[in-house]
């Protein structure tokens, strides 16, 4: 069997060969269609079919709040019942726990029956995700080799927390499909656009500010000035429907939850160190320190963003392949300083995984880095801890999740941290300046 793979374009991608005879071998062939069969299948599976069969419990707690809004009742009810009780006791859907506005953007779905709205969410999830996929490929290059393209797509679409985001009827693909958006229209040098988009983002969860801030950290003022105008605009918009009082409420409120932050599914900083140094109905830690846990997070923390905007500090213009490396790297610094990062956010963990594609064939990588980051990608990808589902009873996690190993059930943490480490100190990382472009010039292996 001969199959040529041409070059050719496509939706204003250059895709080609990259072999020294500019055709694949076969063996190379083969593989490309088993990769994209096996993909295919798993998406239409989990992606499609099981979704459509499963309980959407957080997916409910939007539709909540979207009846709330439009019936005029209090949005936060449940979730202040869900805080008084604890999970343990509590009996009733999930909270809505969102910032005010994002339940007005929810309201249409009121209009319509909950299996209607979920098929309706389902289907527009799918909408935003292909869309993002396609937007993500061409804002990272122009020009692909095969392997090079059916691997981005081998990444992007075998990614369990997007199945999972699918099976609960999380938001978190919307919000990857904004953060897209923001750096395509970045880098096609349309800062207004790009600013509104990154508002949008944040509307839904208040996390993706740190990318407004990793912008004004850039003296990228037009990105970050059309962001902050946007949600003054947004926010003055919804003072129509809710008072300045709520927003004060709901921020000191949220602030001082520190429930979830032992959450044995909670990948951030704060649900290692709470897990690891405090005792909650969650966990059981090495000895009960809430107080050391705190001064952990935050030493780390600020050690963290001390790193993070010491190897960012360097100008670089929009269409510089160093500014796919900082924003992948400002995505997963992101997730790591969270309150809470659970295996759906995770989807938004997708930029940075496509850029990491596109760095290991554009440029020689050290053979270690490229394992352990492989490594990483693996665990990102496939882990979903079992205590998360229904196989332990909540009284369980009091038994089982005690001392140093109550971070297994969470080992996305440390894959999160090793590709951290990848983008921030590894031989591509920007700490040294100009290696990406001495990278880019030379083609000389790290060694």
């Amino acid at each position: 069997m001969s199959l040529e793979f041409k070059r050719f374009n496509i939706l204003g991608l250059e895709i080609g060969n990259d072999s020294p005879d500019g055709i694949l071998t076969g063996n190379a062939r083969m593989l490309v269609l088993i990769l994209l069969g096996f993909t295919a299948v798993n998406y239409f599976y989990n992606g499609l079919f099981r979704p459509l069969f499963t309980d959407k419990i957080d997916f409910e707690a939007y539709y909540n709040a979207a009846l709330a809004f439009k019936f005029g009742a209090p949005i936060y009810d449940l979730m202040i019942k869900f805080f008084e009780v604890g999970p343990a006791k509590y009996e009733g859907p999930l909270p809505y726990v969102y910032p005010p506005l994002f339940s007005a953007f929810l309201s249409p779905l009121a209009n319509m029956e909950f299996k209607h709205a979920v098929l309706f969410w389902n289907l527009a999830n799918q909408i935003f995700l292909f869309t993002g996929v396609l937007l993500l490929i061409k804002t990272i290059s122009r020009k692909y080799s095969w392997v090079e393209l059916v691997s981005v797509i081998f990444v992007c679409m075998n990614f369990r927390p997007l199945f999972i985001d699918y099976l609960l009827g999380q938001c978190n693909i919307i919000l990857f499909f904004f953060m897209v958006l923001t750096l395509y229209f970045y880098r096609t040098n349309k800062d207004v656009y790009a600013g509104i988009s990154l508002a949008m983002a944040c509307v839904i969860k208040v996390i993706p500010c740190f990318l407004l801030a990793y912008f004004l950290w850039k003296r990228q003022f037009k990105v970050f000035a059309a962001g902050v105008l946007t949600l003054f605009i947004l926010f003055v918009y919804s003072l129509l429907f809710f008072d300045v009082e709520l927003y004060v409420w709901y921020f000191k409120f949220m602030s001082n939850q520190t429930l979830f932050n032992a959450f044995h599914d909670n990948h951030a900083i704060t649900g290692f160190f709470t897990r690891l140094l405090a005792h909650t109905m969650w966990t059981r830690g090495i000895w009960n320190n809430p107080m050391a846990a705190k001064v952990c997070i935050a030493l780390s923390s600020m050690a963290i963003i001390a790193v993070f905007f010491i190897i960012t500090r360097k100008r670089c213009e929009p269409e510089d392949d160093r500014t796919l490396h900082e924003y992948g790297l400002a995505i997963i610094t992101m997730l790591l300083l969270s309150k809470m990062t659970s295996t759906p956010y995770l989807v938004m963990l997708l930029p940075s995984l496509g850029i990491w594609v596109h760095e290991l064939f554009k440029y020689r990588v050290n053979i270690k880095w490229k394992f352990l980051s492989a490594g990483a990608y693996g665990i990102v990808a496939i882990w979903y801890p079992l205590a998360a589902g229904k196989f332990l009873h909540m009284d369980a996690y009091k038994i089982i999740l005690k001392g140093f190993w109550v971070n297994v059930f969470s080992i996305q943490f440390f894959a999160l941290a090793v590709l951290w480490c990848y983008f921030a100190l590894g031989p591509l990382g920007s700490r040294v300046s100009g290696i990406l472009e001495h990278e880019s010039g030379n083609g000389s292996d790290s060694k």
